[in-house]
C-alpha cells in the first residue's frame, strides 16, 4: 500500500513555510542592518581614538584640512590620522558604494565614510571643529603641483566647554572634500533619503560615539537642494562649539544670511522652516 501526501498537505506546508519566510525575512535584515551599524559606530569610534592620539601629540590641536580637491585624501583628516590608524578600513561607511575618490591610496577610489564637524550651514563660517577658514593661498606638493584653496585651522580640543556634546565626526555624504556642514553637502549628500535608513553614527570629543537619526530635507530658501541634518535640534545643536557665532562669510553659497548669527539659531531657524521630502 503506498502512502503520500495529499495535495492540500503539500499546500498547507508550503502556505506555512511562506508565513515563517515572511516573518524572517524582515528580521534577518533588520539583524544585518544592526551588524553594519554597529560597524560603522566601532569605525567612527576608532576615529575619534585616533584624533585623540593625534592632539595629545599636537599640544591638544584638532588637526588642519586643505581644500583642494586635486590633492585627494593629502590635507584632509584620513591623511593626518592615517599613523595612527594604521587599518584604512575604519575610514569607510559600510553602507558607502560611492567611488571616485582618492585612487593613489584606494586604487577603488572610495568614498570615505566619515567627516569632522565643521558646523552648521556655512563651512566656512567656524561653528564646528575648525576655525573661520582662511584666504585663499598657495600650496605646492610633489604629487599635485602647486595649488591655490583655502585651510581650515583645527580648534583646541580643551577649548569646548561640554567635550560629551560637541560632535567630532559624523557619517558624512559630501565629496571629494568630506565634511559634514548641512547644505554644503554634494553628491550623495543631496540624495531624498539619508544613507543607512537616517542612521548616522557620531563621536565627540570626549570620545565616546552614538548613532544619531538624520533625515534629508528642503528649506524653500535654500532652493531644492536637500539638506541632510539630525531630525532633533538637540543633536543639531552638538554641532555648535558653545555659543558660537558665524563669522568670516556673510553668506552661503545660498545667500542665506549667516554672518553674526550664533550656530544655535541657524539650527532653529533651519528646524522651523525646513519640509519633509
Amino acid at each position: 500500500m503506498r502512502k503520500a501526501f495529499t495535495l492540500i498537505e503539500l499546500l498547507v506546508v508550503i502556505a506555512i513555510i511562506a508565513i515563517l519566510a515572511a516573518i524572517l525575512f524582515p528580521v534577518f535584515a533588520q539583524a544585518k542592518a544592526a551588524a553594519k551599524n554597529t560597524q560603522n559606530l566601532s569605525n567612527v569610534k576608532n576615529v575619534a581614538l585616533a584624533e585623540l592620539m593625534y592632539n595629545s601629540d599636537s599640544d591638544d590641536m584638532f588637526h588642519c584640512q586643505f581644500n583642494h580637491d586635486s590633492l585627494n585624501d593629502y590635507g584632509e583628516w584620513q591623511w593626518f590620522l592615517q599613523p595612527y590608524i594604521k587599518n584604512r578600513e575604519i575610514v569607510y561607511d559600510v553602507n558607502r558604494t560611492r567611488t571616485g575618490g582618492d585612487t593613489y591610496i584606494d586604487p577603488k577610489g572610495r568614498m570615505i565614510g566619515f567627516a569632522p564637524n565643521f558646523g552648521v550651514l556655512n563651512y566656512r563660517g567656524g561653528t564646528g571643529m575648525f576655525e573661520v577658514a582662511s584666504a585663499d593661498f598657495e600650496i605646492c606638493t610633489d604629487f599635485g603641483g602647486c595649488q591655490t584653496g583655502r585651510i581650515w585651522k583645527g580648534k583646541s580640543m580643551t577649548g569646548f566647554e561640554s567635550p560629551a556634546n560637541m560632535q567630532m565626526f559624523v557619517t558624512t555624504a559630501d565629496s571629494p572634500m568630506y565634511t559634514n556642514a548641512y547644505y554644503y553637502q554634494t553628491e550623495d549628500g543631496q540624495n531624498k533619503e539619508p544613507r543607512n535608513g537616517g542612521k548616522w553614527v557620531n563621536s565627540f570629543v570626549d570620545g565616546h560615539a552614538k548613532s544619531v537619526m538624520y533625515g534629508a530635507y528642503k528649506v524653500p530658501s535654500l532652493g531644492n537642494t536637500y539638506i541632510q541634518m539630525p531630525k532633533s535640534i538637540v543633536d543639531a545643536n552638538k554641532l555648535c562649539a558653545s555659543d558660537s557665532i558665524v563669522e568670516g562669510e556673510s553668506t552661503d553659497a545660498g545667500g542665506f544670511p549667516t554672518l553674526g548669527m550664533k550656530c544655535v539659531d541657524i539650527n532653529a531657524l533651519l528646524v522651523s522652516a525646513r519640509a519633509n521630502p
